[in-house]
């Protein structure tokens, strides 16, 4: 009888145990967590954008937008942008000043297009996110985000003679990009994004029209309205 018993405790003691360790391995694996996007609004301002690696001009993007934090990790809106300030590349210049004829130095000019408007909805999906610490002191609150969108846009086109059929009239562009948010603060955010906008367009009177790359550099900021919850 005491073997048995003995038995019976140890088997009551490992089920126990057991049980202990089913509970911590179902627990979360941050307790109380910050949910510091989820439920929330985000107001994003971009004042610095610029299209990068184009080969006849790149473009200031001037940008506004708005999501809605579902989740800690799923958010949509929409996001509103124009290039309004257009640079002639180092090709473009070079091509213009060896085509320069005295009798007529207008025709040298290299017909270029450029992103107008912009206008997209979209959504966003945060993998990673956590606490920034350097030399044991927390600095604050950091995110990678990935971007996917899409929407329409309206060309510009610049020193064309006789600008192509439809010039300005509304054309598809779809967002793909990603980037990083920091927050100093739970209510504002210090983002830089690097968006790819493709839309189809004539770069030059010599091109024909094809889907083209826009790879944007966005730096900008995002205020957060709305309390910050906890998780479990």
């Amino acid at each position: 009888m005491k073997r048995i018993a003995l038995v019976l405790m140890l088997l009551a003691f490992s089920a126990e145990a057991q049980a202990k360790m089913g509970g911590l391995g179902d627990s979360p694996s941050i307790r109380r967590q910050t949910l510091i996007r989820k439920a929330r609004h985000e107001l994003t301002i971009t004042p610095i954008g610029m299209t990068v690696g184009k080969k006849f001009s790149n473009e200031m993007i001037f940008q506004a937008g708005y999501q809605y934090h579902a989740t800690n990790w799923f958010s949509a809106g929409f996001e509103i942008g124009y290039g309004g300030v257009s640079f002639k590349t180092g090709l473009t210049k070079g091509i213009e000043r060896e085509g320069v004829r005295t009798e007529d130095p207008a025709s040298s000019k290299v017909a270029r297009s450029g992103l107008g408007l912009l206008a997209l909805a979209k959504v966003s999906i945060t993998p990673l996110a956590g606490k920034l610490v350097l030399g044991g002191k927390y600095l604050g609150y950091v995110d990678f985000h990935v971007n996917l969108g899409v929407g329409m846009a309206m060309m510009k086109y610049m020193d064309w003679q006789n600008a192509p059929t439809g010039a300005g009239k509304i054309a598809v562009a779809v967002l793909v990009g990603g980037g990083f948010r920091y927050f100093p603060i739970n209510l504002l955010s210090i983002n830089v994004d690097i968006n790819d906008y493709m839309v189809p367009r004539r770069e030059t009177d010599k091109k024909p029209s094809k889907f083209t790359q826009n790879p944007t550099v966005l730096v900008g900021l995002s205020f957060f309205v709305g309390r910050t919850g906890r998780g479990l």
